[in-house]
């Protein structure tokens, strides 16, 4: 009997007629057997658009190359849940807003042991959003795969199940979970399914993998609905702040695609759009123009992100919210959004970050005040003026051009003050896209200084030709007897405050980085007139 090793999808709890969980354009037929439900597409055949490249170029017909692709979902139903079990093509006919995401990761979090991990997926879930795909040829753990327990967001695990495991030898879990485990005969599929069902249901995953719910998947349907509500708000009025366009596919798919278009559900023609390779919020709104102004939580699901393929019915499509990455606040808690699933910063994590975010804010009274719509380097400039043990080291000033140290012209810090031997790192602005560039520099910058003596020795004669005595920095080179001191020049309306995953990042560079070694750190805001 013909086997199938199974990718398996959760439909939303609130869908009860399977019908309604496929795309509304897709004609699909349907029958039924031993419970199973199967719906599916008559295949047809298409000439793909290359082959029309080839008959230009080289005198030969198309008939050769001809392809049909093959749609068919079969559904099952366990204790009032719907499964949907693709094959062929047939994910295509699914549409994935009536999808509940992180079916498959929580339910392989529940059954792949702590040291069998094989592949993991992440995101960062900051507005320089990154997605990360880890392999390790052998059984890891979340520790091996250096996974930061304090902001990255788990996305997919592949890993080894134990011997004799209901549910196969091993397992992929994403949105779907896909097993390698031979299925034949339709009973045996819903048992199967039954299965599944249980181990997504259970907690088993709290006892090696607790960490993960510093950042919880939110499944309060009256939470999401009030976020849904704060996100078309923010959309229909342009507000892009702390969000960034970031589609649930790696970018290397893309080129075998025509690219992104942007839909509002008003039925115009895709074909008739704008398609953008690497689009941000800006073309989002450009594309959608007016229809922006008519969105709302009830409509978002309809505002959606096309990824079109060069061959008739093959591409993807996904909400707009799943491609979407954004962090807003809601009734005091944390929210963030994440490849199109709601995420709440547990309340101890956020206390715990916030505190030690604010006991490491310095006051900025021996700093000079900037000058009205000064430049970074302006600043800088002024900065090491305002005391003579105070040294320029910013790049960006011609003065100082040449100051870098190591091979690649890296920058030691922007401002170094040899009195209080204190290493400035200055940005204008506070946008998390700012402020994680500048944490990166001062950790890099803190830790060639400790770790490379010819870094160190280039900084050191910088100092000498400045005019310091050659001795300025001690060796040995004690991280301890130095400070690091990131500051952020903002408006004087602006909130003396950074968001939350900039937060994070500072603990990790500070705590985990920067103060591992020795050095004292502090954030400054330093106050335009």
């Amino acid at each position: 009997m013909t086997a199938i090793k199974p990718t398996i999808y959760l439909v939303k709890e609130n869908i009860t007629d399977p019908k309604k969980i496929f795309k509304r354009d897709k004609k699909v037929s349907s029958t039924e057997q031993d419970g199973v439900l199967l719906f599916y597409t008559k295949s047809e055949n298409h000439t793909p658009s290359w082959a029309n490249y080839l008959s230009e170029n080289f005198k030969i017909s198309t008939d050769p190359f001809v392809n049909s692709s093959s749609h068919a979902v079969l559904i099952v139903e366990v204790d009032k849940r719907f499964l949907a079990i693709p094959l062929g093509m047939g994910m295509h006919l699914l549409d994935m807003t009536k999808i509940d995401q992180n079916f498959g990761l929580k339910t392989a979090l529940n059954c792949i042991p702590k040291s069998e991990i094989r592949q993991i997926d992440t995101t960062t879930p900051e507005v320089n959003s990154q997605k990360t795909k880890k392999q390790a040829s052998s059984g890891s753990t979340p520790e091996d795969f250096r996974i930061n327990k304090q902001k990255d967001i788990l996305r997919g695990i592949t890993g080894k199940l134990p011997k004799d495991h209901l549910l196969g030898l091993s397992m992929d879990g994403k949105d779907s979970l896909r097993l390698v485990k031979d299925i034949n005969g339709l009973l045996k599929l819903k048992s199967l399914c039954k299965t599944v069902l249980t181990y997504f249901n259970s907690d088993d995953y709290k006892k090696d993998y607790a960490w993960i719910d510093n950042i919880a998947l939110i499944r309060d349907n009256s939470v999401l609905e009030a976020l849904s509500k704060e996100l078309a708000k923010s959309l229909k009025n342009g507000r892009f702040e702390n969000m960034l366009f970031s589609p649930p596919i790696f970018y290397e798919l893309i080129f075998d695609y025509q690219g992104f278009v942007f839909s509002s559900g008003d039925g115009s023609r895709l074909s008739n759009k704008d398609s953008f390779v690497m689009p941000d919020m800006l073309d989002w709104k450009k594309s959608v123009g007016d229809a922006r102004k008519l969105i709302t939580s009830e409509r978002l699901d309809s505002f959606k992100v096309n990824l079109i393929g060069e061959e008739k019915g093959m591409g993807y499509s996904w909400p707009l919210q799943r491609c979407l990455s954004w962090e807003t606040d809601l009734n005091g808690y944390k929210y963030i959004l994440s490849e199109g699933s709601w995420y709440v910063v547990a309340s101890d994590f956020f206390q715990t970050v916030n505190d030690f975010y604010i006991k490491r804010i310095r006051a900025s009274t021996d700093l000079p005040q900037p000058i009205a719509d000064s430049q970074e380097k302006d600043y800088n400039l002024l900065l090491s003026q305002s005391n003579n043990n105070r040294y320029l080291f910013d790049l960006g000033h011609p003065t100082s051009s040449a100051k870098s140290i190591g091979s690649d012209g890296n920058e030691v810090c922007d401002v170094y003050d040899a009195s209080t031997k204190t290493f400035f790192h200055l940005k204008i602005g506070k946008t998390s896209a700012t402020i994680s560039h500048l944490f990166r520099q001062g950790a890099f910058s803190g830790q060639a200084l400790k770790q490379d003596n010819e870094m160190r020795g280039q900084f050191i004669q910088h100092l000498v030709d400045y005019g310091c005595d050659k001795n300025v920095i001690a060796i040995p080179y004690l991280p301890s007897d130095y400070k690091v001191v990131f500051g952020l020049i903002i408006g004087r309306r602006q909130k003396q405050d950074i968001p939350f995953f900039s937060k994070v990042s500072f603990r990790d560079t500070a705590e985990n980085g920067l103060e591992l070694i020795g050095y004292s750190c502090s954030i400054v805001y330093i106050i335009c007139p």
